[in-house]
């Protein structure tokens, strides 16, 4: 019975062993599984210095106490009251007063370098100049700061020390007179339509000029940055708010610096609250371009400007990257327009303004005959098939000859080679769907391998590979070639390929896990039961036997 029992035993142990080196063999041959295994070899490696060093720092023997200073010899005793004379006592107080004094000095030459350290740093700070008060007689305050004497109509010639705090140029130290002129002192003010040294504002067309005084000499503003911008005014008059003010300098309708920077309350540019600021510019130019009575019949070459530019923008995928995604490189209007110098994009060069940012686009399409027969028929480059200013986010829906793709617009039935058209954009979106459905499929794979606990990390790094490969096509739509765009197509497929076959490995090595698992518990269960009836068959030892 023993001997049987040995046998039965035996052989489900080698047959065991076998199930177990199988596995083994399975899993060693998964690329997956090798990858994951060199990263977690590596994190342990990683893991055991660490420990290693942690305990040669618990090890090492605590730093020594700093010695301590020796106490110093007790002084000596003085001597009894009875014995002490008279000369004793003077010169006892006259030590006390040169110990006290000796102690004293280090604190007072302390206390004087940190005064003089705040008072070095008070005439640096910038700050300090620009919150310091102003004079009481201060002549610009003690007219134009009096509620009084500005109200209702001449409300606008009220200005206030509060409303010039966060003023950039206040800051800097600048005060009112060294921007208007005039006498700041009252003993010696004169009444402005007397003084010549006064620079009055009168009709807007004064305030390019006022405002370029400083901001265009070099010179000065260096005071203020190393390598200022000194070229704004010069771009202003080549724009078109400064050709309409050059044509009319009393037009009130037309921007100058005051309409988008602000009178006195002008904040640096890079201030959140500045009304120049990237997540307010837009808003800015729709104080005037917005308005319905003012840009009533205005034309720039022949065309309408209109003003719903703010309306469609807000819905465009510039404003909700800009708006929403706080991504301040997303463009607003002076990215496109220009700044100073803002002008609608010429016909010729909307494609170079977009360019700007589409680096690769704009190449794509430059090096293309279908810009220059944009330009022939008076098209706009991009704006032709992604908008002017709802530019909306771009999908692969948009190439094709159905109704709501873009190239319809011109390839209709009939005109300008429609039926080579729709053959190419047709090979062109065919490729485009196999590799989506591709990526998709084997992203769901990897999902589920993960979820299984599978180590997927860099089969899923590398599908990015043809999600690249995707992105390179679509761009390469805009050079209205078929062959570059299959050649990249064919890179994303067989990346994609690829790492759909790990995909499958992945899911095939937790399978036969889970078969060789329940096969092992098989010959585990049989040798659990022998064991029970050999123990249960065992004689019973009677009382009082070993």
């Amino acid at each position: 019975m023993k001997k049987w029992l040995t046998s039965i035993l035996l052989a489900l142990s080698i047959a065991l062993m076998i199930g177990n080196v199988l596995a083994q063999d399975a899993i060693t041959e998964d690329p997956v599984a090798e990858d994951a295994a060199a990263d977690d070899s590596s994190q342990d490696d990683a893991t055991d210095d660490n420990a290693e060093e942690e305990a040669a720092e618990e090890e090492a023997p605590p730093e020594e106490d700093a010695p301590v200073e020796e106490e110093a010899p007790a002084e000596e005793e003085a001597p009894a009251e009875d014995e002490m004379t008279e000369e004793d006592a003077p010169e006892e107080e006259e030590a006390t007063e040169e110990e006290a004094t000796e102690e004293d000095a280090p604190a007072e030459e302390e206390a004087t370098e940190e005064d003089a350290e705040e008072g070095d740093a008070a005439e640096t700070d910038p700050s300090d100049v620009a919150n310091e008060p102003l004079p009481d007689e201060y002549s610009c305050m003690f007219c134009h700061g009096d509620t009084e004497t500005f109200f209702d109509d001449t409300e606008n010639l009220l200005v206030t020390e509060k409303d010039l705090l966060q003023d950039i140029h206040w800051q800097k130290g600048l005060r009112c007179h060294d921007c208007h002129g005039g006498s700041p002192d009252l003993e010696s003010f004169t009444e402005h339509r007397k003084d010549p040294s006064f620079n009055g504002l009168t009709v807007p067309g004064d305030v390019p000029e006022f405002c370029g005084r400083c901001h265009s000499d070099i010179e000065y503003m260096r005071k203020f940055r190393p390598s200022p911008r000194t070229d704004q005014l010069a771009d202003y008059w080549t724009s078109g708010h400064g050709m309409l003010l050059k044509s009319d300098k009393e037009n009130t309708d037309v921007a100058t610096c005051v309409s988008c920077h602000g009178h006195h309350e002008i904040r640096a540019v890079d201030d959140l609250k500045s009304p120049v600021y990237p997540t307010r510019l837009a808003k800015t130019c729709a104080t005037c371009h917005s308005d319905v009575e003012k840009m009533a019949g205005r034309e720039y070459n022949g065309r309408p400007l209109g003003h719903d530019q703010f309306q469609l923008w807000q819905k465009s995928i510039h404003a909700k990257a800009l708006l929403e995604d706080g991504d301040l490189s997303a463009p607003t209007c002076n990215d496109c327009h220009g700044n100073h110098g803002a002008l609608p994009p010429e016909i010729g060069s909307v494609a170079n303004a977009c360019g700007t940012c589409h680096v690769k686009v704009a190449q794509l399409f430059a090096e293309t005959r279908m810009k220059h027969r944009f330009e022939e028929v008076k098209l706009p480059g991009c704006a032709t098939c992604h908008g002017h200013h709802e530019i909306r986010h771009p999908t692969d829906e948009m190439l094709g000859m159905d109704p709501e793709a873009v190239c319809t617009g011109c390839h209709q039935e009939g005109q300008y080679g429609a039926p080579l058209a729709d053959e190419k954009v047709s090979q062109m979106r065919e490729g485009l769907e196999e590799l989506k459905q591709l990526i998709a499929v084997t992203t769901e794979k990897l999902d589920e391998a993960e979820r299984l606990g599978m180590e997927i990390r860099k089969p899923r790094f590398q599908l990015r590979g043809a999600q690249d490969a995707l992105t390179n096509a679509r761009s390469l739509v805009h050079s209205f070639a078929l062959e570059p765009m299959k050649e990249a197509l064919d890179v994303g497929i067989e990346v994609g390929r690829e790492v759909d076959k790990k995909a499958d490995v992945a899911l095939q090595a937790y399978t036969f896990r889970r078969v060789w698992l329940a096969l092992s518990l098989v010959p585990i269960l049989i040798v659990t039961g022998l064991l029970l009836l050999y123990i249960r068959k065992l004689p019973i030892p009677e009382n009082g036997e070993g």
